[in-house]
C-alpha cells in the first residue's frame, strides 16, 4: 500500500503502509517515519511521485 500524508491523523496509516510519502509541509513526526518527503500539494508532489513511479 502506498499512502500520502501531512498531519498527525495520518500517522496510523503510515505505520501500516508499505510506502509512505510525506509532503514538504507535513509535520516533522510524519516526515520521520516516511519513506521519503516529496514536494508540497501546491507543487503537485503527489502527482509528480506517481508519474515518477508508474510512467518512467
Amino acid at each position: 500500500m502506498i499512502c500520502f500524508g501531512d498531519a498527525d491523523n495520518d500517522i496510523s496509516m503510515f505505520e501500516i503502509a508499505d510506502e509512505k510519502y510525506a509532503v514538504e509541509n507535513a509535520i516533522s513526526a510524519l516526515k520521520k517515519i516516511s519513506t521519503r518527503t516529496i514536494k508540497s500539494n501546491q507543487d503537485d508532489g503527489v502527482a509528480r511521485l506517481l508519474e515518477e513511479k508508474f510512467l518512467n
